[in-house]
């Protein structure tokens, strides 16, 4: 099936009916310099519309090889002067931060771009990257940069099945 090119206020609503990720994360992602091991997981994802549309909030839940349950939203609000979606991940492990990642998608391929700081107070460039959408699937990627956006990093993958 082909891919789905994407603009607006539909951008994501392929994220609306429920599906199933095989998530692919890397350990230390923060801390490249350490070296990490990839682990894998499924998790289930669904979504729902806010807001005439304009907002999107969907759940995930999954459990890490360790057994730690991850659960966790995220809230997508479309800008319709600016045509630009944000994007904020919220979930049961981290610390709030409502700072968004901000983006579009252009050409079926959406990327969404932030800068935060490490912990150690350093930048660090964050980018979401979603491609690969048809009817039944999606893949999502994470990708730091620690060096201002020159090189990237993916460090987390998930690929989407419609279930």
């Amino acid at each position: 099936m082909e891919n789905i090119i994407r603009s607006g206020m539909h951008d994501f609503d392929f994220t609306l009916k429920p599906m199933i990720n095989r998530n692919r994360r890397r350990t230390n992602a923060m801390y490249p310099e350490k070296e990490g091991v990839w682990e894998e997981f499924e998790a289930s994802h669904t979504g729902e519309k806010y807001l005439d549309g304009k907002v999107i909030i969907d759940h995930f839940e999954g459990i890490f090889p360790d057994g730690e349950v991850r659960k966790g939203m995220t809230i997508r609000a479309f800008d319709e002067e600016t045509q630009l979606w944000s994007l904020v991940w919220l979930d049961n492990r981290n610390p709030n931060d409502f700072r968004p990642l901000i983006g579009k998608f252009e050409n079926g391929i959406g990327v969404f771009n932030q800068v935060v700081e490490t912990p150690d107070g350093k930048p660090l460039h964050m980018r979401f990257t979603w491609d690969e959408i048809t009817e039944n699937t999606a893949r999502w990627q994470q990708s730091f940069s620690f060096d201002g956006g020159n090189n990237w990093d993916t460090n987390w993958i998930m690929e989407f099945t419609r279930r």
